[in-house]
């Protein structure tokens, strides 16, 4: 799953190296997140401030790098745009003729001003580390932090500002973490009523639970939702693991595999 300099930067001004967001990536964040998901994984019980703070800063950053939320980005700016031409006297002749057409370089501004916004959801919610039983495994896809809530049928996506929406991120074949909102795993809160939009980070503590082993069933619908919220490509440890997702496909989004 890779796009050969999706990160190179060809505007930059002279003397600044158009690979600095690339580089900076593989020196901090990847390889500070991934080890401290490896903890996640297999020695929870060390687990550290710094820990929980790069994982969220890696779910974050992977959940607006990919191609999926960087097109949607641009998708929207350009019907923002057109909108505002709409409403001006002779919008409508001149977009008969012109049309608006969004910079590549955008979608670095839209990682820029999100960077920050998911955060706070995250370091509320209660975080769990789901296992798959012999036999079974999770798949991963080109978008592989995942918003889910019951009431959006995919490839419609929630957004995480929702009691109800659950994040669902594969940490390898065999094990998948999901957080949730606590006020929404305890009834007290509707799947679509909405959080506070002013959140920000608070000292405090996230719970962390494991030892749930999902059914065959279940894990075949998780393994769905990430199917059809994926952009292109899904991928998995097995090609029985992968037509089992795809089998319960209720659309025309037709990602490889």
């Amino acid at each position: 799953m890779v796009r050969n300099k999706y990160y190179a930067q060809s505007w930059v001004p002279d003397g600044v190296d158009e690979n600095v967001l690339e580089k900076s990536l593989g020196n901090e964040l990847e390889p500070k997140g991934l080890k401290s998901l490896e903890r996640l994984v297999n020695n929870p019980d060390q687990l550290t401030d710094d820990d929980t703070a790069n994982i969220i800063a890696y779910i974050e950053f992977q959940r607006i790098r990919v191609p999926r939320q960087a097109d949607e980005a641009m998708r929207l700016a350009k019907l923002a745009i057109e909108t505002m031409v709409m409403e001006n006297p002779g919008g409508k002749e001149v977009l008969e003729t012109h049309q608006v057409s969004i910079k590549d370089s955008f979608r670095f501004d839209f990682m820029r001003w999100v960077s920050g916004n998911i955060g706070p959801y995250l370091a509320r919610m209660i975080w769990e580390v789901v296992e798959a039983p012999e036999g079974s495994c999770f798949i991963t896809s080109d978008s592989p932090v995942s918003f889910w809530n019951q009431g959006f049928v995919p490839p419609l996506e929630a957004g995480i500002g929702l009691y109800g929406t659950i994040v669902f991120f594969p940490l390898n074949s065999k094990h998948l973490l999901m957080l949730r909102h606590p006020e929404y795993l305890a009834g007290e809160k509707e799947a679509s009523e909405e959080l506070p939009k002013d959140l920000d980070y608070e000292d405090g503590s996230i719970e962390l639970r494991r030892g749930l082993v999902l059914d065959k069933e279940s894990i075949n619908h998780q393994n769905w939702i990430t199917y059809m919220l994926s952009q292109d490509t899904i991928a998995g440890c097995s090609k029985a693991c992968i037509d089992a997702a795809v089998g319960k496909e209720t659309s025309g989004h037709r990602p490889s595999s």
